[in-house]
This record gives structure tokens, sequence and C-alpha cells, in this order.
């Protein structure tokens, strides 16, 4: 039975059911298959901020919607590019509600083609990666509070009783904050070794695959997740300034990419999609060409498509808050949380952000 995308109001237990196996041009239109997939992701780049619907989908599981030609990797040329001056801050907001564990299958078939992107068309940029705490608590709760009871909860899983709990700090529970620590059903359950020691990934990680898993692994033991107040945390001056959880995380001279994956609505954020916005684009000086937003969130089921065992599916439309958000963004990319995989959402993102680096230029 198809799940409603409405967001959970309990947290998900850890052992619960079984476990699951990342050039400027015209404007023009164009079909994209989705290979098993109800929808496929659509483009919108260095145009006016758009609050329509996304694109329609056919009984054949494609989608026709606005699609830029961005280009090849040619097209970033040689060397750092001139106009972002080669730097990147890729903040990801994941959630980790038991919804999403039928899609971390999708998220974790992703990752190779997420470090082949970066490694392929991102080489040549100084990047920062950060996984953002999506919940402001630490997700191993609900597993170390089962331990007592039954301690075979959560091992199937990885998670070891009354060991991982005792090496969280204040960080590790706080809205925003950099995830080096997910643990739980389904997550990576330990501490993430970062090249640099800080709570993100940067240029000249020498494990860049198992860097990337390890923060972005987050499981489905979490809460409903306040995305949209997460992201205006997540680049909020105190927690990136010296001191802060993220420091260093967020540049004033780098373009920023927020990738958004979660597959219910955002019911859990006390802020509304404009004010998420303005944030964001405050947090950069005011440029929404400073900004590439990649959303990766349920999309309609497609009439005549065989559904996805426990994929979540949009029956919002319009009302979609997440939708609203991401549409916002002039530079923006619409990708489907049933997608057998991720990776081809962030290859669009990697093509964009050479063409948003033309647009961004740093003062």
């Amino acid at each position: 039975m198809r799940k409603p995308i409405l967001a959970a109001l309990v947290l998900a237990t850890c052992g619960d059911g079984s476990p699951p196996g990342f050039s400027t041009g015209a404007i023009t239109t164009a079909s994209a298959s989705t290979s098993g997939s109800s929808t496929s992701g659509s483009t919108s780049s260095t145009g006016a901020a758009d609050d329509s619907a996304g694109a329609s989908s056919s009984s054949q599981g494609e989608s026709t919607g606005v699609l830029r030609d961005v280009g090849t990797a040619d097209d970033f040329g040689t060397g750092q590019p001139v106009g972002c001056k080669g730097k990147v801050d890729v903040l990801l907001l994941i959630s980790s509600l038991f919804t999403m564990k039928t899609e971390q299958t999708q998220l974790l078939a992703s990752f190779p083609g997420f470090v082949a992107t970066i490694k392929e068309k991102l080489g040549d940029f100084d990047v920062h990666i950060m996984s953002a705490n999506p919940i402001g608590e630490w997700a191993g709760w609900p597993c170390e509070q089962g331990c007592n009871d039954d301690p075979q909860h959560c091992a199937e899983y990885g998670y070891q009783c009354h060991v991982y709990a005792k090496s969280i700090t204040t960080c590790d529970s706080t809205l925003a904050a950099g995830l080096i620590f997910n643990a739980g059903g389904g997550a990576a359950n330990r501490h993430c070794e970062l090249f640099g020691g800080n709570r993100y990934i940067i240029s000249g990680e020498p494990k860049m695959d198992d860097a990337l898993e390890c923060i972005a692994r987050v499981g489905w033991s979490g809460g409903d997740p306040p995305m949209g107040d997460a992201l205006i945390a997540a680049l909020a001056p105190e927690i990136n300034a010296e001191g802060g959880c993220n420091s260093g995380f967020l540049r004033d001279d780098a373009l920023l990419v927020v990738v958004l994956i979660n597959d219910t609505e955002d019911t859990a954020s006390t802020s509304w999609p404009y004010q998420q916005y303005k944030a964001v684009v405050d947090a950069k000086g005011g440029d929404p060409n400073a900004i590439v937003v990649l959303g990766v969130i349920a999309q309609p089921h497609v009439e005549g498509v065989p559904e996805i065992p426990g994929c979540t599916y949009d029956v919002l439309g319009d009302q979609y808050l997440m939708r609203q958000l991401i549409k916002k963004f002039p530079n923006h990319i619409e990708g489907d949380t049933c997608a057998p995989s991720y990776a081809p959402y962030f290859d669009q993102a990697a093509d964009l952000i050479g063409e948003a680096c033309g647009q961004f230029v740093p003062q």
C-alpha cells in the first residue's frame, strides 16, 4: 500500500522490519527516463524563482520538464573556475526518519556515483562537504534506550549497546551540526575519521568513498526532521564561527550547494519556505546565484507504473512545502526519492555548479 507523504509523529525503533539491501544554453524541453522510478528530475537554472508545480509524469515512467543544456565537463575549463574562485561548500540534509528505510537502498547505491562526480567534475575545486544533523539530537538514542530490554534490538545493524553513547558530544546532538557519528538502524554506526579533523570533508580527503558514506549514511532511527529549520541553522553565523560545531564550513567566497533528501512533508519546522529561502540567500550575501539546490523528494506515483514497496509518494502536489522551497531557487534540480539511484541527480547538480560559477563572482 502506498504510504502518504505525511510526516510521522513518532520515533522509529531501530529493529523494526527487515534491513534494506548520490554550460549555459537555451532552455529546452526534454524527456528523461528514470529506469524504474515514478518520475524524473527537472532542472532549472539562472532564471527567476519559480513556485509552480513540477513537471508532470507520463505513464511510461518518464517526465517532460524544463531542462538546461548544461554542456560537458569541458565547459568547466582548466584549473579552478574564475567565477566562484574554485570553492564549493556542499551541505547535505538527509532525513533519518523511519520512512526513509526503503530509500536508504537508493541512497547507498548513489555514493559511488557521487564520489565519481566529485573526482571527475569537481576535482579542481576546493570542496567542503558536510552532512548536517536534521533533527537536533543523536539518532542512536532509540537503540540505546532499548538495549536494557533487548540487547539484540539493533545489533543486526552493527549497533553496540553502551559503547557508542559514551563517545557522543554536544555537537552530536546539535541541530545542523556536521554528522560524524551516525548511529542506529541502518546507520554507519562508527565514528567518522575525517581528514583535517573537522565535522565535514575537505579537499585532500584520502578516503573520499568511505568518508562520504560515513557522514551521509544516517539510517532510519531519527525523529521527524525540521528540514527547513535545520537548513537555516546550518548557515547561521554562530555555528560556522570559530569555536562553533561547523567552524569554517561556510565560506563567503564559495558557491553553496544544498542537497535536501527527504520523503515526507516538512511539518516539524517552525519556519516557512519563504523564510528558509531568505535565510539561505542572506547567508550568501543576498546573491541567489551563489546557490545551487538539489532536492530529492517524494514524487507523485505514475498511473500504470508498479509502486516500489515501502517507497513514499507525493500526494500534496503544489502544497508540498519541500517542493515550494526548492523551486524558489533560480539554480535548482528536483529529483525522486524512489529513483533506483540518486547519482544522476548529483551529476546534473555538478554541471549546474559549473554554470552557476559563471554567475557568482565573490566580492
